[in-house]
């Protein structure tokens, strides 16, 4: 099965990614979910037992400690970070509990998750997942659903999808899918010096109708007034261009690339640019060639 054709399967059929090592967090509490709601970007509050949303954590700047999805069972709520944003984002969390009855427990150590991808995923994957939560991704490039599982369990699982017929992905491909798709990912296109807006999260992540929360007064006034001075595009990359690589403009360096992906389109990455670079088509200097900006992902003074 060729790239191009496995790709397609992770869009319109189904296909498995490798077992990934995730940050899980499992928060407990009678205060667990109200603390969480309040530390959040997301309306944490709505959620009933069994459901999942995807939220960041910001600093008092208003910069990204981490992001993830964020699982409410009973008597627990899971929180899945990459691994890079663990530890502050959990020392912020557990730093501010002062009257709130919450504990946190790192699970990093046994739990994984399992990328099952396409829209034939869910119903190929029922009833196979045993107890583990299956938490659907709209991180991943494709419809897909992170099965939280237990390494042993997830490497069996992934291994009995793949002798039924699923496109059997690698960390390659996971990046291929998500770059196309201009979906950051924390550690390569996000860390704690980007605004959650930069990396195109506002309306995936940032509720608007919710109470206050750190670095909100930020995200707000960023909101409405725009003028984001710096943001995530998606570009068609030459040769040789790779994460670091400066992205330069009449002589002056406006950017830099942060991800790159071989992709059946073409050597696409992502990477930021200053603001007046936002625009498809543009040309701008990457190493020995030239990058074109494909999309421009930043969103500048969009309120969900």
């Amino acid at each position: 099965m060729s790239l191009h054709e496995r790709l397609r399967a992770a869009r319109e059929g189904w296909a498995v990614g490798p077992v990934l090592e995730r940050a899980f967090l499992r928060v407990t509490g009678k205060d667990a979910q109200d603390y969480l709601h309040r530390m959040s970007t997301q309306d944490l509050a709505r959620l009933k037992p069994g459901e999942s949303a995807y939220a960041a954590f910001l600093n008092a700047k208003g910069h990204l400690l981490g992001e993830g999805h964020v699982l409410v069972r009973e008597g627990e709520i899971l929180v899945e970070l990459d691994p890079a944003a663990a530890p502050e984002t959990r020392a912020l969390l557990e730093k501010l509990v002062i009257m709130d009855d919450v504990t946190f427990e790192d699970l990093s150590a046994t739990l994984r998750a399992l990328p099952v991808l396409g829209p034939e995923g869910p119903a190929r994957l029922a009833g196979r997942a045993g107890a583990a939560p299956v938490v659907p991704s709209a991180r991943r490039g494709a419809p897909c659903v992170d099965v939280w599982a237990p390494a042993g369990e997830a490497e069996a699982l992934r291994a009995a999808l793949v002798a039924d017929g699923a496109a059997p992905l690698d960390l390659a491909e996971l990046e291929s899918l998500r770059i196309l798709a201009g979906v950051a990912r924390f550690g390569a296109d996000m860390d704690a010096s980007r605004l959650p807006m930069e990396a195109g999260l506002t309306r995936a992540a940032i509720s608007f109708s919710k109470g206050c929360y750190i670095g909100q007064e930020v995200v707000l006034r960023a909101t409405a007034r725009g003028h984001l001075q710096r943001g995530l595009v998606q570009l068609e990359l030459p040769p040789g261009a790779a994460p670091g690589t400066p992205l330069v403009a009449n002589g002056q360096e406006v950017g830099a690339v942060t991800s790159v992906a071989e992709t059946p389109e073409g050597r696409l990455g992502l990477g930021y640019l200053r603001r007046a670079h936002w625009k498809p088509g543009e040309r701008v200097r990457a190493g020995e060639g030239e990058a074109v900006v494909r999309a421009v992902i930043v969103e500048d003074g969009v309120v969900a």
